[in-house]
């Protein structure tokens, strides 16, 4: 029977320290969508819990200071869970290799060699050899967290910089086509280079937010400020440019907009967005024709080359609309942003 429990241990051991193993390389060296199943549950798991409180806060700003702790309490989470695969997996391993009698030895043993101390090392040679590599996986946590961690500072920090810069242009309470104005006013109507930077924003958001998803769930630097709403609006204002001016950056913002469709897509996706309800489907439906063709005209009356076909121009931004507009509503659900605080849940706004 002892020999039984020995060699059941000695395999559960190994399948823990295998499952940690595979984790921290999925988490940190293997670039591909869907990442780690652990990483998700211990992200998940952090998420439930903050979201639950932080549903109970009456403003926005109130609520991004609570969703502020997401992130690290992911990480430690995350590493805490690691220290304690690797510990009991070796402990089991140790207890199985009869390098420690006692169980309890066995894991003041592999707590000693993981956390690289050294204070109690098993005095025979399978002891010692299991020490070795359990020291390793120690230093390789510790590695992570100095060198991991700060990248996903720095792609918090550049997301920032372009939500940011949307902010300064269309003030507190972005709406669909101010950022036009903007454009018109500032000479940069036919600047290409504005549509290649969101584009490339896009694609960094999407590669980031699908490998690490908890960075989502980071809030913006700024008090009421959302990367989710200045997706949004950049897409409005790309589909309002598309479809009602007659520009000569069309092909930059045409790529552009495929470019943030495809980001929100992959994001919702890999946050459990996918399976949509019908009825957030038809979110953005209710659009004021009327608001819409003001809004042209004002720019027309500011010099921007409008379209003169005003139905033409109606029918085509609602079908570029219809392309992402599933995705802001369900996705601002996910990251507790209030229904006031998304665009795609107003009117365009004149």
């Amino acid at each position: 029977m002892d020999l039984v429990l020995r060699i059941g241990g000695s395999l559960l051991g190994l399948v823990m320290v295998l499952a940690f193993v595979r984790s921290i390389v999925q988490v940190a060296l293997i670039n591909r969508q869907g990442g780690d199943g652990l990483a998700r549950r211990v992200g998940c798991l952090v998420y439930r819990t903050i979201a639950r409180v932080a549903r109970r806060r009456c403003s926005y700003d109130q609520i991004q200071d609570v969703l502020a702790w997401i992130f690290p309490i992911y990480v430690l989470l995350l590493i805490i869970v690691w220290f304690a695969l690797v510990q009991a997996g070796f402990a089991l391993l140790i207890w199985s290799s009869q390098a420690e009698h006692s169980l309890l030895q066995a894991v003041i043993a592999s707590g000693s060699a993981l956390s690289t101390l050294g204070f109690l090392t098993p005095p025979d040679l399978s002891g010692q050899l299991l020490a070795i590599p359990e020291g390793a996986m120690g230093l390789g946590i510790v590695v992570f967290l100095l060198t991991f961690v700060p990248g996903y500072q720095t792609a918090i920090q550049a997301r920032e910089l372009k939500v940011a810069w949307l902010y300064a242009r269309v003030g507190a309470k972005p709406a669909n086509c101010e950022l036009v104005d903007w454009f018109q006013r500032s000479g940069r109507l036919d600047d290409s280079d504005v549509w290649e930077d969101w584009e490339e924003w896009f694609r960094t958001l999407a590669q980031n937010l699908t490998l690490a998803p908890v960075l989502a769930f980071v809030p913006s630097v700024h008090s009421n400020q959302s990367w989710l709403i200045a997706a949004a609006v950049m897409l409005d204002t790309a589909s309002f440019y598309l479809s009602a001016l007659d520009a000569k950056a069309r092909p930059a913002a045409l790529l552009c907009h495929t470019t943030g469709v495809n980001a929100l897509r992959l994001i919702a996706t890999q946050l459990g967005n996918h399976h949509l309800p019908e009825a957030a489907r038809s979110a953005g439906s209710q659009l004021d024709r009327t608001t819409f063709d003001t809004a042209c005209d004002r720019l027309g009356a500011l010099g921007a080359p409008v379209k003169s076909d005003r139905d033409d121009r109606w029918r085509r931004f609602s079908e570029l609309r219809q392309e992402y507009e599933v995705f802001p509503p369900k996705l601002a659900n996910s990251l507790l942003i209030p229904t006031r605080h998304t665009p795609l849940l107003r009117t365009v706004e004149a």
